[in-house]
């Protein structure tokens, strides 16, 4: 009889436990996918975050704010074609062979990246990450967060994009 008590005691208690950890943190909000609009880049965000178009020029492409940020305080998430003016200074951030002043390489869903961060002097107010796309040659994915009012809040938003950002492409 001890032995089957012990038994369900046992049952009881990794239930309980499977439950708490499929539940997650309360604390932590809920999660949902966002995407671009031709599903070229996905990536995780919480659920009270609110997503917006980008002007039809922008290629696929998809602006994001917290509740508590502005319309300008927007991260930009984007896919851009293959860019036909060379030169531009997304395409030096993502040429290896090109050294942008207070960049860092990083990697961004397993494909090589440069991180810009914000920079008073070179009049920088934004983080800027980009890096070439995985099978479409010649495009680009690039993260822009502005830091405005709360540049805690702005770096968080952009470190969960980045560090959920899936590339499809």
């Amino acid at each position: 009889m001890r032995g089957g008590v012990a038994v369900l005691l046992a049952v009881l208690v990794c239930v309980t436990a499977w439950g708490v950890l499929r539940d997650g943190d309360p604390e932590q909000p809920q999660q949902t996918t966002a995407r671009t609009p031709d599903g070229a880049l996905t990536f995780a965000m919480p659920a009270t975050w609110r997503t917006r178009a980008c002007p039809a020029d922008e290629g696929d492409c998809l602006r994001v704010t917290s509740p508590d940020m502005t319309e300008a305080e927007a991260a930009t998430v984007a896919f851009l074609p293959p860019n036909p003016v060379e030169g531009t200074p997304v395409d030096a951030l993502v040429n290896p062979g090109v050294t942008v002043p207070g960049s860092t390489s990083v990697t961004v869903d397993g494909l090589p990246a440069t991180r810009l961060d914000p920079d008073e002097q070179q009049g920088q107010d934004a983080i800027l990450v980009a890096g070439r796309a995985r099978t479409a040659v010649g495009s680009t994915f690039m993260v822009l967060c502005p830091v405005g009012g709360d540049p805690e809040s702005s770096r968080a938003m952009c470190d969960q994009i980045l560090r959920t950002l899936k590339v499809t492409r």
